[in-house]
Order: structure tokens, then C-alpha cells, then sequence
């Protein structure tokens, strides 16, 4: 295991960021140094970095020793895949509000814009991203999120949502969508859209091109729990029909 950075924090008396961007990757030589510099280089200031590696065996590691000093801190071991690496993330994040990325991602500079409206600490801001040269976005109902997931990218989370919840690791690629589930049923987090350009997030990362069949087999039970009996019936009927056409 490798790990560095200036500061943890941790105990010190230096104010705390408001927003700590946790990026988690593994092999990511090509992408990992510009997403950095797309998150150090923000106007606002009040964010720290931290970026979680799964013993990368190419450069990664290289070029997190070279920027030792913009990191908050970053550590490179086994892991066991996207969720164990952020939650492992979450042990050393010290903001208010938490971002992930992923590693072929880009903040765009409008994202400090984004950072000075958060206010309540128990509330879920999201904004919207650039899918291609689109951008993708808007306020959702709790319908439309049963459904269809948030993109990552976009959403900050109070650190108050990983006080009461861990991502669900055996959903290899959708322990988000289950997490923004669980938080949009809990009445202490509300959520708010804020029209602002954050993120562009990167065609093809892992959610964008392969399945999660756990987290498949178990969605509609859990569009039943968290969004009730209307939601669940509205799913399984464009469910009947999806098969239908098939």
C-alpha cells in the first residue's frame, strides 16, 4: 500500500474544506492527471481532493507521488471495486458536501458557481452535466428517479447522508442509484436542483457500458420499499410491456 498527500486534517486546526472531491480509479494514467487539474484549478477554493487508486499497475501511482502536494490526501492498495473504494474514501473526507468522480471525468469551472449555493447540511444538490456536447439535467420526481439513476458527477452529498449510509458494495455498478433511493425515502434529506453546468462525465466508464444484475434483480423491491405501491405497479407495467416488444 502507497499513500500521501499535504494534509488529512485530521486533527488540525486548519479550517475544513466545504467540498471534498473523492475520485477513485485504477489504471488511469491516460485521464487521472487532467480530471485533477480540473478540480485543483476551481476558482472557489474551499475544496479538498482525495483520490483512492486500486494498485494501479501503470503510471497512476507515478503521477499521484508528482502532485503529492495538490492532493488532500491519496493511498493505493487491492481493493474490492468502484463502492469499496469510495466508501473506503469516506474515512478521510473532511467537507461538508462530498463529490465523486470517476478518473476520465472533468469539473467544469462553472462547478464553483455551484459550490456557493450549498446551505442546508441536510440537503442533496444536483445539477446538471455534459453527456457528449449536451447537457443532461433536470429536477426529478421520485418516479423518475425509481427509474433512472442521477449521474454521480452531478450530485453533492452532505456528509450527514454517509452518517447513516454506506454504499451497497454487491451492487458492483449501481450502489449510487440504490443510495439516492434510500436518501430520497429518508425524511431527514431533501433535495434541490441547481441549474448550473458541473461535470462532464466520460462516455465510457463502467456504468455506461456494462450491467449490474444484482442490482437488476433486486430494483423493482426496492422501488416498492422506498417509492411505494404506485411507483412499483407503474414499474412492473412498463416492465410487462418492455417484454412484450422484445
Amino acid at each position: 500500500m502507497k499513500e500521501g498527500g499535504y494534509s488529512t486534517q485530521h486533527g488540525s486546526t486548519t479550517k475544513a474544506p466545504l467540498i471534498s472531491v473523492i475520485i477513485v480509479c485504477y489504471n488511469a494514467a491516460n485521464t487521472l492527471y487532467e480530471c485533477m487539474q480540473s478540480v485543483v484549478g476551481q476558482e472557489f477554493a474551499g475544496i479538498e481532493l482525495i483520490i483512492i487508486d486500486g494498485q494501479s499497475t501503470d503510471r497512476t501511482v507515478e503521477i499521484l507521488e508528482a502532485q503529492n502536494h495538490q492532493i488532500a490526501y491519496w493511498r493505493s492498495e487491492p481493493d474490492r471495486g468502484i463502492y469499496h473504494a469510495m466508501n473506503k474514501a469516506l474515512n478521510y473526507a473532511n467537507g461538508k458536501w462530498l463529490l465523486f468522480l470517476g478518473a476520465d471525468d472533468l469539473l467544469l469551472p462553472s462547478f464553483s458557481q455551484m459550490a456557493t449555493l450549498l446551505e442546508d447540511e441536510h440537503t442533496i444538490y444536483y445539477s446538471k452535466v455534459l453527456y457528449e456536447d449536451d447537457p443532461v439535467g433536470k429536477e426529478i420526481g421520485g418516479y423518475l428517479l425509481a427509474k433512472n439513476n442521477i449521474c454521480h458527477q452531478s450530485i453533492l452529498y452532505p456528509k450527514a447522508v454517509f452518517d447513516h449510509y454506506r454504499f451497497e458494495e454487491k451492487y458492483r455498478l449501481y450502489a449510487d442509484h440504490y443510495l439516492n433511493m434510500q436518501c430520497w425515502a429518508d425524511p431527514q434529506f431533501s433535495w434541490k436542483y441547481c441549474d448550473v453546468l458541473t461535470a462532464r462525465f466520460a462516455l465510457d466508464g463502467a456504468s455506461s457500458t456494462k450491467d449490474d444484475p444484482a442490482f437488476e434483480a433486486d430494483k423493482a423491491k426496492w422501488i416498492k420499499k422506498y417509492f411505494g405501491q404506485l411507483a412499483y405497479w407503474r414499474y412492473r407495467f412498463k416492465q410487462f410491456k418492455s417484454d412484450l416488444k422484445a
